[in-house]
Parts: C-alpha cells; sequence; structure tokens
C-alpha cells in the first residue's frame, strides 16, 4: 500500500509539476539554470525506528539562492519525514527522517519547480 501510494505521488508530481518561466507577456530574461540537490547526512543509520538523519536539499538560480520560501516536497520510499514538504532559506532547506525497524536501502527524492533529484538512503541491521 506504501509503495503503490509513493508510485501514484511520484507520478502525479512529474505530469504536473513542469512549468515554464514564460507568463506570455514579452521575452524572457535570461537567468541562470535552475538546480536542486539533496543529500541525506549520514546516509546510512541503523533500523531501529530511533536513529535519524538529515536531509539537506540546497536550490540556486545561476549563483544566487533561490527567493526564500520556496517549497521543497520531498518523497521517501523509506523511513518517516517529519515534515515532507519543506521551504527554502538562504537557499537551503532542511528535513529529518527517523528509520524504519527494518534494515533495507531506498531513496529520498526532492522535487520543487519541475526539478528533481534524488539521494539513496540506507538502514542497516542491528547487531
Amino acid at each position: 500500500m506504501r509503495h503503490s501510494l509513493f508510485s501514484l505521488l511520484f507520478i502525479a508530481l512529474i505530469i504536473g509539476g513542469c512549468t515554464t518561466n514564460d507568463d506570455g507577456n514579452g521575452p524572457v530574461q535570461p537567468v541562470g539554470q535552475l538546480n536542486l540537490s539533496v543529500e541525506a547526512q549520514p546516509p546510512t543509520i541503523r533500523a531501529d525506528g530511533i536513529s535519524r538523519l538529515v536531509i539537506f536539499v540546497e536550490m540556486r538560480q545561476g549563483e544566487q539562492a533561490v527567493n526564500d520560501s520556496t517549497q521543497i516536497i520531498l518523497l521517501n520510499s523509506i523511513g518517516t519525514l517529519q515534515q515532507g514538504i519543506i521551504y527554502t532559506s538562504g537557499g537551503v532547506a532542511l528535513d529529518t527522517l527517523k528509520s524504519d525497524t527494518t534494515a533495507g536501502s531506498g531513496w529520498i527524492i526532492a522535487y520543487s519547480q519541475g526539478l528533481r533529484d534524488s539521494v539513496e538512503i540506507m538502514f542497516t541491521a542491528l547487531d
């Protein structure tokens, strides 16, 4: 059930999220390329239902940070996100993810303004 909900949300974001900077009111001014990157620190944690990792998302327009309060949607295939929808401040947005109690690997996907990036995470078995 969880994977099917994840898949449906992912597909809806891909299909419905493409945007353009052209509002139809004249020529579009050249701007720096929009970039989105996501990291998980640490990328591997224990599968104890308690351990947490920090999700770090950076979004830039050329060399400049995007406007504050730019919305970023996080999707995860394992673990529990603290927020799931986060907003930039100085081009950066943070969230945390709590581990499941089952070992395995999965993905965190960051999505905003038609851009996507992902990072693999892993929950390791208890000793």
